[in-house]
């Protein structure tokens, strides 16, 4: 197998990164595979999952690698409500592309080196700030209170200094407006 083509996607919180990601897995009709930085999650005591040192950016370089050079890799699977890895992981084998998403996937330095192509998504704070209500209610059972308190305390501040800066390196830039009809559709 030639070497995989790998595909960086990232923005905030509430972009729609995993929704581009997993609609170009769908286009690619099995020549694709997905892998999440939010799959690389530590436990954080102090509760702030919206900084780097939160992910564990050494093991996802090292599965890139090994998926980069044709072997397989066990990737961990992460439980957002208990905020914690599971025991379990998730075998995986090399394909032609790789999309890899996350907010710091197109500003961290170990990550950039190996992608080829970089997305961007650009997506107002108040549909991302939405679309995050709504999924940490649904898949972390949070309250809209939290997470909004959160929206406020971490993830802004964190987008603004560390995820923005990421638009310059990218190839593509994609703009989701939330309408109906649009690439991400709402």
């Amino acid at each position: 197998m030639a070497t995989p083509t790998i595909i960086g996607i990232a923005d905030g919180s509430g972009s729609g990164k995993t929704t581009l990601a997993n609609a170009l897995v769908h286009r690619c009709n099995g020549c694709a595979l997905f892998i999440s930085h939010d799959r690389y999650y530590r436990y954080m005591p102090c509760g702030n999952y919206d900084l780097p040192e939160a992910l564990d950016t050494g093991l996802m370089i090292d599965h890139l690698k090994r998926l980069r050079s044709g072997h397989s890799a066990e990737l961990p699977v992460y439980d957002m409500i208990s905020n914690s890895r599971k025991e379990e992981t998730e075998l995986v084998h090399a394909h032609p592309i790789m999309i890899v998403e996350g907010i710091f996937v197109l500003t961290l330095p170990e990550i950039l080196e190996f992608l080829d192509f970089k997305v961007y998504i650009k997506t107002p704070d108040d549909l991302r700030m939405n679309r995050r209500i709504t999924r940490d209610g649904k898949e972390k059972l949070r309250s809209e209170s939290s997470v909004i308190q959160e929206w406020q305390a971490n993830v802004m501040p964190t987008h603004k200094e560390l995820v923005a800066p990421g638009a310059v390196v990218a190839g593509l830039e994609v703009l989701d407006k939330g309408a109906s009809g649009s690439l991400l559709g709402e």
